[in-house]
């Protein structure tokens, strides 16, 4: 039980951060860009749906998957396991 109203917090925050981050990503300060991927490293922790839509994205795209490879190291190793290509969950 509490595990899935946590779960329905995280989901809330997570949309609420993408929201925020669409709206502010034309800023001049890029702050929008950091709310946006937190929402979506969030979105990615709760929603299986989220995280099997990431994994094709970073599978077809050549571009983000170097990208998300060359950081991934320096990122906490609970979002190193969910950004894994091997993880699609």
């Amino acid at each position: 039980m509490f595990k899935h109203a946590w779960n329905i917090v995280l989901l809330v925050v997570a949309v609420t951060l993408v929201l925020v981050g669409l709206v502010t990503f034309l800023l001049p300060i890029p702050f929008g860009i950091v709310l946006l991927l937190m929402g979506i490293a969030m979105l990615m922790m709760v929603s299986p749906p989220v995280r099997r839509w990431f994994h094709r994205l970073r599978d077809r795209n050549a571009f983000v998957d170097r990208h998300l490879t060359n950081i991934e190291p320096h990122l906490p190793v609970s979002l190193q396991k969910i950004l894994r290509p091997d993880n699609a969950g």
